[in-house]
């Protein structure tokens, strides 16, 4: 490369990290400003449950358990972990506290998956993994809310970095940290039946039972009932919302087909079954029998989008688990050079609309939150378009999914993979 050619790239390459390190801190600074709506929450029903003994008042009340309700919906594992916080006037300080832990787990999350989906071209890999990184949207709207995705995003980084290295252990308890906390990570655990992986399913299950069993302790039996044979039922009986916040193929389904909640849930899981049943059968045939490689890494980025396809109610901050499955194709693009043009297209397709923030109400709410988010932290578009971009967020999700499922089913002869 010509020496001029050199110099622009490496101009160029400073330019995009100077933006995306103004644009990432001032995207933390935002969701600070912007107050926090969601860990209150979680934080008020732990101290409720060191005063009461109870954490589910609603368990036998369904109309509590809507979409977006502002209750604690997660297992018992969430309030064992914040009952040290739950003390009388503690809560800004805990939620400074859990403020700065998310930023950190998201910069090491971040780090982990450059490292672990690193190719031969590294250099350029990290510079545009970093700009990825940093301007993501969901991870600001997560931190906003201070949600459990940045800890289950740190937890699939982990999961992601044993598999190349065809670790078991690693990979099956990050999987069930994952899914004690939330549940819907469980879905991920498809992926260890597919690639027969039997020592990753008894960890997931014997790291899942441990985390059970603390949590009984903890909690006590009556409350852990009724999460699981009260709550959890309920919610998965919910029915998908029309909200914007809401990007699954069930919320398109009820706006652009005029489908009702029920049927758009229907034919929704019919869509997410064929999408499931395709991404076993493409990562089972692509892997066969081969012993663990960093192939694998890529097959379970497949499951990433596919698991978010398959929830009724998929809020806009889900769309954080979608970084490793991003920075899957950007490495792959690097490594094999083969097929740039359509994988670039891809990605800055899937891509585009994750740099819009979705605000929290319409403009003509007195809300700092309904405020038009600058783009990239610097100038602040026409409502009307930025709305566009946010609306069609759902898409991304559907366009990872199909570029990683033409990758997969293209076999590892073009797989890129390393040593």
């Amino acid at each position: 490369m010509p020496d001029w050619r050199r110099n622009a790239a490496r101009a160029g390459a400073a330019g995009l990290l100077v933006v995306s390190v103004l644009h990432f801190g001032l995207g933390v600074h935002r969701a600070g400003a912007r107050g926090v709506v969601d860990f209150p929450i979680f934080l008020a029903r732990a101290r409720e449950f060191r005063e009461t003994g109870v954490l589910y008042p609603e368990a036998r009340d369904p109309a509590a358990w809507g979409p977006a309700a502002a209750v604690y919906k997660f297992p018992p594992t969430l309030a064992v972990l914040l009952l040290p916080f739950a003390v009388p006037g503690g809560e800004g300080r805990a939620i400074a506290g859990h403020r700065a832990l998310q930023v950190l787990l998201y910069v090491a999350a971040v780090a982990l998956l450059l490292h672990a989906c690193a190719p031969r071209r590294r250099a350029t890999f990290v510079v545009l993994g970093l700009g990825l990184a940093l301007n993501f949207e969901p991870f600001f709207e997560t931190l906003w809310r201070l949600q459990i995705e940045t800890p289950l995003l740190a937890l699939l980084a982990l999961a992601l970095a044993a598999l190349g290295r065809g670790r078991d252990g690693p990979l099956g308890a990050a999987l069930a940290t994952g899914a004690m906390l939330k549940v819907y990570p469980a879905f991920l655990a498809v992926y260890l039946v597919v690639r027969a992986r039997g020592r990753a399913l008894g960890i997931f299950a014997l790291t899942a039972a441990l985390i059970g069993i603390s949590s009984w302790i903890v909690i006590g039996s009556a409350e852990n009932r009724a999460y699981w044979f009260n709550v959890f039922p309920t919610l998965l009986a919910e029915q998908p919302t029309a909200m914007t916040e809401n990007v699954s193929p069930a919320r398109y389904l009820q706006t652009l087909a005029g489908l009702d909640p029920l049927a758009a849930k229907r034919t929704s899981q019919i869509l997410s079954l064929a999408v499931l049943a395709i991404s076993a059968w493409a990562a089972g045939r692509w892997l066969g029998r081969r012993p663990p490689s960093a192939r694998d890494g890529i097959a379970f980025a497949l499951f990433l989008p596919a698991m978010l396809l398959a929830l009724p109610n998929s809020w806009v901050n889900y769309q954080l688990l979608l970084l490793p499955s991003l920075l899957a194709l950007l490495s792959y693009a690097l490594a094999t050079g083969r097929h740039t043009g359509w994988v670039g297209a891809a990605l800055s397709a899937a891509y585009l609309p994750l740099l819009f923030y979705q605000p929290c109400a319409p403009p003509a709410v007195p809300w700092p939150c309904a405020a038009t988010p600058p783009f990239l932290g610097v100038v602040e578009l026409p409502r009307t378009l930025h709305d566009a971009f946010v609306s069609l967020r759902g898409l991304s999700t559907a366009i990872v999914w199909l570029a990683l499922l033409r990758v997969v089913w293209e076999g590892p002869r073009h797989s890129g993979e390393r040593g």
